[in-house]
């Protein structure tokens, strides 16, 4: 009898330990007896130590130094039997590609299947799975730069008030935010004069490279209209800094170093890491097969540093009715869908009144504007507006800032369509159409700033005319640029007058 036990328990652990192990990787082995994966260890211990180190009233700086530190400690601590399996393994190709502490796992490539069996039964190994790659799709383009915009204001910085914070003087000083994206073109007009230049950039694609570039043209806008100037940006004052997360491809280790890198700043060899250079807010504008990533480790060590993340919806509603795309549907972030200038719900619209002026990127000049449209663009407003929000609030909090831009939204203004989604009426806020309403960040900053007034409508605070169509600005189906799976754009000769 005590030796079937034995042998239930035995069976057991084997089934725990194979447990482990995603579906993909064990049907590589089958095939090729051989996988690249991730070994992800338990992490919950590291934040465990981290919160009883930190002192009360610990600084911003502190907190992600003791933070950082922990989670360093940790991972060198878990990975240690793993690499000793590595190390004797003297006939495996298998080939440790990388170590990432920001979410305790180690990247192996060429990993064969008696290697990766053993890792599964090491109790400080949480899952083994492929490591995946996000796309952004097929691109078109032209060669023709669009005009300059002559410092005229977007669109989409009027609807949400934001000149009328600059008009007082809140125009994101002291705020540094970031994107995890294509890159970014520095050199740009509207942005080459407020790009942070001490650990202000990493490219895990060429660690050699020290400046910012964008070969695909996502990351560039995405920036323009978080913090760009001549009037396309919504914190013109704040300060940028970047990470190239895709180059055409996102592959989930340059991501994730990505994530790192935002967390602690370092210089190109990863070597020095400055916990005081971490960004205020973090964008992302993903969509398409963000799902696979494991963004939720990454994410919530960003909260726990205090970095506000925020995150585009997609595009793959039908008037509001589907599921947003992760990480934008994750409670830890803020995500954002889009809306069109007539305040109506706009997944992958054709109408021009809803696309949004932005700086070119790529092979294009370095003063050139396009124009965007998709939730990839929506985001970029509400983090240059949480930049606004903390240079008015100096060290708010994540959850003082979610409550200041939910809680003093436009609804009033909103066309829903004829339909509710999951039973809850249009009228009602939030709903599964509009969410808690849209942006108005002069209405949340003003909130607690006690005799702070709109000015007086000037070209500046004025909201765009909707009446601007096709004949005034171009035919968008003539020299149309799709980058990624959210992100479109048209060149246009006179990009002013839309």
């Amino acid at each position: 009898m005590v030796q079937y036990q034995f042998i239930a328990l035995a069976v057991t652990a084997i089934t725990a330990a194979t447990d482990k192990i995603s579906v993909q990787v064990h049907r590589n082995l089958e095939i090729a007896e051989q996988s690249n994966i991730v070994v992800k260890f338990h992490c919950d211990e590291a934040l465990t130590t981290h919160r009883r180190r930190l002192k009360s009233g610990a600084s911003r700086t502190e907190t992600i130094e003791s933070l950082v530190n922990s989670l360093k400690e940790h991972t060198t601590k878990s990975q240690a039997s793993v690499k000793s399996l590595l190390s004797n393994q003297v006939e495996s190709k298998a080939v440790e590609v990388a170590t990432t502490w920001i979410q305790c796992s180690m990247y192996i490539n060429n990993a064969p299947t008696d290697l990766v069996y053993k890792f599964a039964t090491l109790p400080e190994v949480e899952s083994i799975y492929e490591p995946v790659t996000m796309t952004l799709g097929e691109t078109q383009s032209d060669d023709k730069p669009a005009s300059a915009v002559n410092d005229d204001i977007a669109w989409g910085i009027k609807k949400i008030q934001a000149p009328a914070l600059w008009a007082k003087g809140i125009e994101g000083d002291g705020i540094v935010v970031a994107n995890i994206d294509t890159g970014v073109r520095y050199t740009h007009e509207s942005l080459e004069s407020n790009w942070r230049r001490e650990y202000g950039w990493f490219d895990p694609y060429n660690k050699t490279n020290k400046l910012p570039d964008d070969e695909w043209g996502h990351g560039t806008p995405v920036m323009g209209i978080m913090g760009g100037t001549k009037g396309i940006g919504v914190a013109p004052k704040a300060k940028w800094i970047a990470c190239k997360g895709c180059n055409y491809e996102c592959n989930e280790l340059q991501v994730v170093e990505c994530a790192q890198f935002l967390l602690c700043p370092h210089n190109n060899d990863g070597n020095k890491c400055d916990p005081s250079k971490a960004p205020h807010v973090i964008n992302g504008s993903f969509g398409k097969y963000a799902r696979d990533l494991r963004w939720e480790d990454m994410i919530i060590k960003w909260r726990e540093a205090g970095i506000i993340p925020v995150f585009a919806n997609g595009n793959n509603g039908v008037k509001g009715c589907a599921s947003s795309e992760h990480p934008g549907m994750s409670p830890q972030v803020i995500g954002v869908g889009f809306t069109d200038s007539n305040d109506a719900l706009s997944p992958q619209t054709r109408h021009f009144g809803s696309w949004f002026r932005h700086p070119t990127a790529g092979h294009f000049s370095d003063d050139g504007y396009s124009l965007g449209s998709g939730s990839s663009l929506a985001a970029p407003h509400v983090s240059g507006a949480i930049a606004l929000y903390l240079s008015a609030h100096k060290g708010a909090s994540y959850d003082q800032v979610y409550r200041a831009l939910t809680e003093h939204v436009d609804t009033d203004t909103l066309t829903p369509p004829n339909k509710t989604c999951g039973d809850i009426p249009n009228t009602q806020y939030p709903n599964n159409l509009f969410g808690h309403g849209r942006l108005n960040i002069f209405k949340a900053v003003a909130a607690s700033i006690p005799d702070l007034t709109l000015p007086s409508q000037s070209k500046s605070t004025q909201a765009l005319n909707p009446t601007n169509d096709l004949s005034t600005c171009g035919t968008l189906e003539d020299n149309t640029h799709y980058v990624g799976g959210d992100l479109a754009s048209v060149n246009l000769a006179t990009v002013e007058s839309c």
